[in-house]
């Protein structure tokens, strides 16, 4: 079990009681990671939503619009798709430090946690779409960034 005091640190766990972090911690494990490092792959299912304790994490995209604000730093979330069908990285992990500490939730493992507590489910998915509705807006953006550069180089 991971400690309470790394877990109130994640950006969607934040302000949750002794009791309801102790049961997320249930979910949870540690996985250390060298730089270079693949934590999962673009296309692989997804069974664990992520969040940095230690160090930086890289996500990648076969996309041609990718983020340019492509790494996530310590108490953030990564790996979303785990929590929404279907289930499916869209993007690769890597490790961008020398050594990356992860908090890995078991994503099956929450989604009984949530059944049994809904208010807890819905705090926690509240702010994961925050999280992705933030994440969602950077890449719109670099998409009008990319197509004007794109409509003033064609003049």
């Amino acid at each position: 079990m991971v400690g309470l005091d790394a877990l109130e640190k994640v950006e969607i766990l934040e302000g949750l009681d002794d009791r309801r972090l102790s049961a997320v911690g249930n979910c949870c494990t540690e996985a250390r990671f060298q730089r270079g490092d693949k934590i999962f792959g673009a296309g692989e299912e997804a069974p664990y939503l992520y969040a940095v304790m230690e160090g930086k994490v890289e996500l990648k995209a076969d996309s041609q619009y990718s983020l340019q604000e492509n790494i996530v730093h310590e108490n953030k979330v990564f790996g979303w798709p785990s929590m929404i069908s279907p289930n499916v990285y869209q993007f690769a992990a890597y490790s961008a430090s020398r050594s990356t500490k992860v908090i890995r939730i078991d994503a099956a493992c929450l989604k009984r946690l949530f059944e049994k507590e809904p208010e807890l489910g819905y705090t926690i998915m509240s702010r994961l779409l925050e999280v992705i509705g933030h994440r969602f807006h950077l890449l719109q953006e670099e998409v009008v960034r990319r197509r004007g550069q794109d409509a003033i180089n064609r003049w």
